[in-house]
C-alpha cells in the first residue's frame, strides 16, 4: 500500500515549474571553484560547517535508509520514474538502488559540488534527478540562485514556492528530517521578506516559520543557518508588525535578534552570511545607530575568504548594499 501511494504521489507531481527557464550564471567577475565529486570529502566540513549530514558515502545512504524507510522507498520509485530523463542517471535503476549506492553517492556529491562551484542549474537538475537525497543540494541551489542571483521579483517567488512545495511534499516522511524542516523554513522565510505586513500574515508562514526554526535551534543550538535564519524574521517580525505586537503575537524581540547574531558570531566568525544578515536585520529594526553598525558589519566582510560561490555572492551582495548606504 505504502508503494501504491508514493507511485501515486510522484505521478501527481506536477512538471518542474522552472524546468524551461534560462537561469543567468554565476557572475565571471567573482572568485571561481572548480570543486569535484571525489575530492568533496577533503573539504566536507568546511563547505558545510558540519550541518548540512555527512558526506554522501554507501555508509551514510544505509544509514538513512534505516532511519527514513518511507523516505527511502519514495526514493526508489522517484528515481524508477525520473532517473533516465537525466542524461548522467541513465543508468540508476529504482529497484537496483540497494545494490547502486556507490553509484548513487558519487552522484549526490556532484551535485553538492555543483553548489559549491555556483553551477547552481546543474545542481538544481541532477538533485531534483536523484529523489530526497539529492533535493538537499538540489532545492538548496535552487534557493540560493532565487536569493542571491535572480533579479525578477515573480521568478525569485516561484522558484521559491517550489521548494517550500517539494519540501512539503516529503516532510511527513520524515518529520525530524533537520534539513528537509530548514529548507522548508527558508523558502517560506525568503517570499515573506518581500511581502507587506498585510500579506505576509495572509500566508501564514510566520507562525510556521518561527515554531520549526525555535525546535531546530532546540534540537541543535549550534546550528548555524537556523541561528542566522531565525534572527533575520525576527527582525522581519518587528520590522512589519511593530515591537509590540510583534513581541506579543510571535515572540519577537530586538534583544533577541542580537543574541541569535552573537551566538551565530561564536560559532562560524568566518561565515560571511552572519554578517550581511546582520547588517539586513539592523536596517530593519530602524535604530538610531542602524546605518552606522550596518555599514560596520559590512565592512568586516571584506576581511573574510570564500569558500564556495554561495561565500562569494553574499561578498558581493554586501558590497552592493554598503555602496547603498553610503550613498544616501
Amino acid at each position: 500500500m505504502v508503494r501504491i501511494y508514493l507511485l501515486l504521489l510522484i505521478a501527481i507531481t506536477p512538471a518542474l515549474a522552472s524546468a524551461q527557464d534560462t537561469w543567468q550564471p554565476y557572475p565571471e567577475h567573482l572568485t571561481q571553484y572548480h570543486y569535484e565529486a571525489d575530492t568533496l570529502h577533503r573539504n566536507w566540513e568546511k563547505l558545510t560547517k558540519n550541518l548540512r549530514g555527512p558526506l554522501p558515502t554507501v555508509d551514510s545512504l544505509k544509514a538513512d535508509a534505516e532511519r527514513w524507510p518511507e523516505l527511502y522507498e519514495y526514493t526508489k520509485a522517484h528515481l524508477t520514474k525520473n532517473a533516465a530523463a537525466h542524461p548522467s542517471l541513465t543508468q540508476l535503476s529504482g529497484e537496483e538502488l540497494d545494490n547502486q549506492h556507490a553509484e548513487y553517492a558519487e552522484h549526490l556529491r556532484q551535485a553538492w559540488a555543483y553548489l559549491f562551484n555556483g553551477e547552481f542549474r546543474k545542481a538544481r537538475d541532477l538533485g531534483l534527478a536523484l529523489g530526497p537525497a539529492g533535493y538537499f543540494p538540489g532545492l538548496y541551489a535552487q534557493a540560493l540562485y532565487a536569493t542571491l542571483i535572480e533579479t525578477d521579483p515573480a521568478n525569485q517567488k516561484r522558484l521559491l514556492e517550489e521548494v517550500i512545495q517539494r519540501t512539503s511534499e516529503i516532510l511527513p516522511m520524515a518529520p525530524d528530517h533537520p534539513m528537509i524542516r530548514f529548507g522548508n523554513a527558508y523558502g517560506k522565510a525568503r517570499i515573506l521578506e518581500n511581502l507587506s505586513a498585510t500579506e505576509a500574515m495572509a500566508t501564514g508562514y510566520t507562525s510556521d516559520i518561527t515554531k520549526d526554526l525555535q525546535e531546530l535551534l532546540d534540537e541543535n543550538p549550534e546550528n548555524i543557518y537556523a541561528l542566522v535564519l531565525y534572527a533575520g524574521v525576527q527582525a522581519g517580525i518587528i520590522e512589519k508588525a511593530g515591537s509590540f505586537v510583534g513581541r506579543i503575537t510571535f515572540g519577537a524581540r530586538k534583544s533577541d535578534v542580537e543574541d541569535l547574531f552573537q551566538k551565530a558570531y561564536e560559532i562560524a566568525d568566518n561565515y560571511p552570511g552572519i554578517y550581511y544578515e546582520h547588517a539586513r536585520a539592523t536596517l530593519k529594526l530602524d535604530d538610531r545607530s542602524s546605518r552606522e553598525n550596518a555599514q560596520r558589519y559590512l565592512s568586516e566582510i571584506t576581511e573574510l575568504t570564500s569558500a564556495t560561490a554561495e561565500d562569494e555572492l553574499i561578498k558581493n551582495r554586501a558590497a552592493a548594499l554598503a555602496e547603498t548606504l553610503k550613498a544616501q
